[in-house]
């Protein structure tokens, strides 16, 4: 057998396919670790949406409601029905 000497390109092209390869699966990682990151925070910005909503909705039924709506009328604007005297407690 006769050895060859010289350069080896196909150790060259194997390590070149090597470094690439390596390269493109740690870019992948790293993005997918942005997109998780975001997708936390979007879960997080949705789910404190979903409770602002779930509180609105409440208080929607609570403003349709005509003996809510007297007692915010009363406590809140210091409203009173005819002939009724307003109270209201003095600060100390």
């Amino acid at each position: 057998m006769q050895k060859r000497s010289g350069f080896n390109w196909f150790a060259l092209l194997m390590f070149a396919m090597v470094v690439y390869f390596s390269t493109v699966l740690i870019s992948q990682q790293v993005h997918l670790s942005h997109v998780s990151e975001s997708q936390r925070i979007a879960d997080k910005r949705l789910e404190k949406a979903k409770a602002t909503n779930e509180k609105l909705r409440k208080e929607l039924a609570e403003l349709q409601d005509i003996n809510n709506i007297e007692r915010l009328a009363r406590e809140e604007l210091g409203l009173a029905k005819e002939g009724e005297m307003p109270y209201q407690a003095t600060r100390q």
